[in-house]
């Protein structure tokens, strides 16, 4: 298989980490008779039934990264308010039908213990595991994932994803559900945002709140002191917004450990183990083998990274584990009693500049599009003295473009026009028409009009950015064009974004590794939040142009986009890897961002005593890290 058949495999039956039956692992033995201790008195006791009752006819059989564990202990973490919750869904929720493999290689069975599409991507059919329940112990089966699909995602009072077309779910049987989408999608069962939401959405707890299968909803919203059901409903099952999932103790869950303290502005968020994870180790002992899961609610990172050098956080990867914060926690491993794992990045590039190509002022727009003035002021900027003074020498110059190590890895589109030429750089703005200089010294167009614009930087996000751009813009002083470096609160720059409201403006370089195909944010405007250099496109792309914000691209940009729509409708692995490497060459072309420096390997902390963490493994939003290494088998020595 290719290295990203990766992307999309059609019919799974096992892989090495995670095998679908725990006859083919040695010593599983078939029935899984290990249980933690806590668990086994309370079959004892008559309160919970005995394992082999809990467990599905083919439970999810997980090999240790070293070694069968131990049960007990809490693992703890930390987070920063409400708006981290995406750490809880990487850290003790990525439980989805399918799954990235430990490598990130290849998408495996996960609820689900196979999956196929038909021959042109416009069904995909999922195959679930006899015998799954909630942490209630009620069945999860093919009617809740239709629930979830029709009956909330469908249905656009509760969401706008509604409006969309995400695909309708059709029960076969019990554990045969089949998803139908009006256009090809054969990337869905790698990535889809649907995907965690879908199998969060329990049909027997929330079909109480829904109208459509509890008449007296409205009246049992009221009752419960909200508007209408759908407000009720929303904040019951976290549909649009997932941190309520969060916040609600009382859904049931498919992950190792359910929540018991919810997620708020402050204080902790606790959980404890599933009774009924349907997951075992090799021996077939019944995971997690951790009993807690704490996650401290702090106020800002500086607080977390004192925390972290006291030895109070036993594995994280979020937010403190900056370059910057590198030397003291290296420092500090000894008497803090962790050390450090490896994170490969697949941030492909620590800043990358977006020229708004949509501009609303006409002759900036036609400015920006110019790809000679794109490339000129990318020739402008001396990388390597950045490099040198804000990432202490780690990193290359490199553009917007996949990593080496991938299977999309372009050397012209990573390192063109990165070499630091001001004389060229002078000669195209130039060539361009702006060889006249006002009375400031600044290059003025044909008409009088100086070459000014405004380059926004989100504040409170990484000042690495920050210093990184104050250097860009005294650069781009000695082409004789005039900046200004606005730093803007993080939320009003990400509305300025959306709206077509900037001149141009910075952010990190996503999709660096296999996220590179589900997410080309930087290599065509696909992502309509993302993709800064030309956000209308991408509205008008992402909602076939009833988007009232939304441009009409050139010619040539549709045509690009053209290209991704053949990606997503082929289902032939191979043959996507092809299509993929045939867009970025376009990407190549178009030249739409400019990028500054790859970004360097990433850590994260691990304790002495906690085990079966991977020494290395991606960093990725799209990879959740560091879901896919199955935290539901780390442990903690006793």
């Amino acid at each position: 298989m290719a290295p990203c058949a990766a992307a999309l495999a059609l019919s799974l039956t096992g892989c090495g980490f995670f095998s679908l039956d725990p006859d083919e692992e040695d010593g599983a033995g078939g029935e899984a008779n290990g249980q933690a201790p806590a668990l086994a008195e309370r079959v004892e006791a008559g309160e919970l039934p005995p394992l082999e009752e809990r467990l599905p006819e083919n439970p999810a059989v997980v090999e240790p990264v070293d070694e069968v564990g131990t049960y007990g202990g809490t693992w703890r973490s930390a987070m920063l308010g409400i708006g981290d919750w995406p750490w809880l869904g990487r850290t003790v929720g990525y439980e989805n039908l399918t799954r990235w493999n430990t490598e990130w290689t290849e998408v495996v069975p996960n609820l689900a213990e196979e999956f196929e599409y038909n021959d042109d991507a416009t069904e995909l059919t999922f195959h679930l595991r006899e015998g799954l329940k909630w942490s209630d112990g009620e069945p999860f089966t093919a009617d809740d994932v239709v629930f979830a699909m029709n009956d909330i995602y469908n249905n656009e009072d509760l969401t706008p994803v509604a409006a969309t077309h995400p695909g309708t779910a059709e029960k076969i049987d019990d554990t045969t559900v089949t998803i139908t989408f009006e256009e090809a999608d054969a990337l869905w069962a790698g990535y889809d945002l649907l995907q965690y939401q879908i199998v969060n959405k329990p049909k027997h707890y929330l079909e109480q709140f829904h109208i459509d299968h509890n008449p007296d909803a409205d009246e049992l919203a009221e009752e419960e002191g909200f508007a209408n059901w759908t407000e009720m409903f929303e904040v019951r099952s976290g549909a649009t917004d997932s941190a309520l999932t969060w916040q609600n103790p009382d859904i049931p869950t498919m992950n190792p450990w359910m929540v018991t303290e919810p997620l708020s502005d402050s204080g902790r968020v606790v959980l404890e183990r599933n009774p009924y994870y349907w997951k075992v180790d090799t021996e077939g002992n019944q995971l997690p083998y951790i009993d807690r899961v704490v996650f401290e609610i702090m106020q800002d990172e500086e607080v977390m990274l004192t925390r972290a050098l006291n030895g109070d956080i036993n594995m994280h990867s979020r937010h403190f584990n900056t370059l910057e914060n590198r030397p003291v926690l290296a420092e500090n491993r000894e008497s803090g009693g962790y050390d450090f794992f490896d994170l490969e990045p697949s941030e492909m590039n620590t800043s990358v500049i977006a020229f708004n190509l949509t501009h609303q002022d006409e002759e900036l727009r036609e400015i920006f599009r110019d790809r000679d003035f794109r490339v000129a002021m990318s020739l402008g900027i001396d990388r390597q003295s950045i490099i040198d003074v804000v990432y202490q020498g780690q990193g290359e110059p490199w553009q917007a473009a996949p990593r080496r190590g991938t299977p999309f890895f372009n050397e012209t589109l990573a390192k063109q026009y990165t070499d630091h030429d001001v004389d060229r750089a002078n000669e195209m703005l130039d060539e361009a028409g702006y060889d006249e200089r006002n009375g400031d010294g600044v290059r003025v167009s044909p008409d009088g009009r100086a070459l000014s614009f405004t380059l926004s930087v989100p504040g409170g996000f990484r000042p690495d950015i920050v210093d990184s751009m104050e250097m860009v813009v005294g650069f781009w002083e000695e082409l004789d064009v005039d900046v200004e470096m606005r730093t803007e609160e993080r939320s009003l720059w990400q509305d300025r974004r959306e709206n077509n409201e900037h001149d141009a403006n910075v952010w990190s370089g996503d999709s660096g590794l296999l996220d590179a195909m589900y997410d080309p944010r930087w290599y065509a405007p696909v992502h309509s939040g993302e993709s800064n250099f030309g956000i209308p496109w991408a509205q008008w792309y992402a909602s076939d142009g009833r988007d009232p914000r939304a441009q009409e691209p050139p010619d040539d940009v549709k045509e690009h986009l053209e290209g991704y729509d053949r990606l997503i409708a082929e289902p032939d692995p191979r043959r996507q890897e092809e299509l993929m490497t045939e867009l970025l060459e376009v990407s190549q072309e178009q030249f739409y961002a400019l990028g500054i420096n790859l970004s360097p390997p990433g850590y994260g902390i691990v304790a002495d005593d906690f085990r079966n963490v991977p020494e290395s493994m991606p960093e990725a939003s799209v990879y959740n890290t560091p879901g896919p290494t199955n935290p539901e088998q780390y442990f903690i020595e006793q």
